[in-house]
């Protein structure tokens, strides 16, 4: 599906948001990046270490355990950023106009506010679990530290969804998320439509315009 990025605004206020959400996905993708390969690193050592001298990686399943955590909550904030978190559309779908921008506004606000509920609740487990003193059985790792993606996560993606909801009120078109206009499904649709009028009619006059401007 394509991505159509958003024009962006003169504000200094917007634009100063806007240098903000690229600093905050950029840390995600250096995150997620390094988070992916570190995982596929430990784990390919420890398959060869099985293998090939006859002993692994002990603390193996404790990395593994804190790269899935890392993995996952910031990817809650990564999916936010594209708009690619699951939704259930089918009354969204059939909305248009303002009711539909109406509906997005208020599944953003309140994907915000859930998110920063989640993450109010992940700091009290943090102190929690930091208050008891646990750590990890090979490295000694404290347990709080592992977790700490978790509040973390939740609270990238409700900020995501707090700026989704700031743009679609400040501008006349329809976001998904802070920089990607809510397009690629009406996009796609069209495409699938004109490719079928091309295939059940090659002879017609937009399939050769469109012949013609391929070549």
């Amino acid at each position: 599906m394509a991505e159509v990025q958003g024009s962006s605004s003169r504000s200094p206020i917007m634009r100063a948001i806007g240098g903000l959400d690229w600093l905050l996905g950029w840390f995600e993708n250096i995150v997620l990046s390094v988070s992916i390969m570190a995982m596929a690193a430990l784990n390919i050592a420890n398959v060869l270490g099985n293998n090939l001298l006859d002993t692994g990686i002990l603390f193996t399943v404790e990395i593994n355990q804190a790269l899935l955590v890392i993995i996952t909550f910031i990817g809650v904030s990564k999916g936010a950023r594209h708009g690619r978190n699951i939704r259930m559309s089918a009354i969204y779908d059939q909305a248009k106009g303002h009711w539909r921008k109406a509906m997005n506004i208020v599944i953003t606000a309140g994907s915000a506010a859930m998110m920063f509920y989640l993450c109010w609740y992940a700091v009290i487990y943090e102190a929690q679990v930091r208050s008891i003193g646990q750590t990890t059985p090979n490295l000694g790792i404290p347990l709080w530290v592992l977790y700490l993606a978790v509040p973390l996560g939740l609270f990238l993606a409700g900020l995501q969804y707090t700026l989704t909801t700031l743009r679609n009120l400040t501008s006349k078109e329809l976001y998904r998320s802070f920089t990607e206009l809510e397009v690629y499904e009406e996009a796609d649709l069209a495409a699938a439509e004109q490719q079928k009028l091309e295939d059940e009619d090659p002879d017609s006059e937009w399939a050769a315009r469109h012949n013609g401007e391929g070549r």
